[in-house]
């Protein structure tokens, strides 16, 4: 099964910082969603930042699952 993962810099009040996602993510199904969901994690983890700005969203195949025919999507749930 095809694996996309997305890697994902910003900069939180001048700091940059990189996230890394992939779409096994309930939330995630492209480069677009991967950026937002990044985002909401940046500022749900540095709620004072003053300023958290999107620099870049790198997106490869991830390796480690091709040997999986399916991987079934997990349930979008709020705990």
């Amino acid at each position: 099964m095809k694996v996309n993962a997305y890697e994902i810099v910003i900069e939180i009040d001048g700091v940059k910082s990189c996230i890394n996602l992939d779409d096994l993510y309930p939330a995630i199904k492209d480069w677009h969603t991967a950026t937002e969901f990044a985002m909401m994690m940046a500022r749900e983890a540095n709620p004072d930042a003053i300023q958290i700005d999107f620099l870049e969203c790198g997106e490869y195949e991830l390796e480690g699952y091709e040997h999986i025919p399916y991987i079934h999507e997990a349930p979008f749930q709020v705990q």
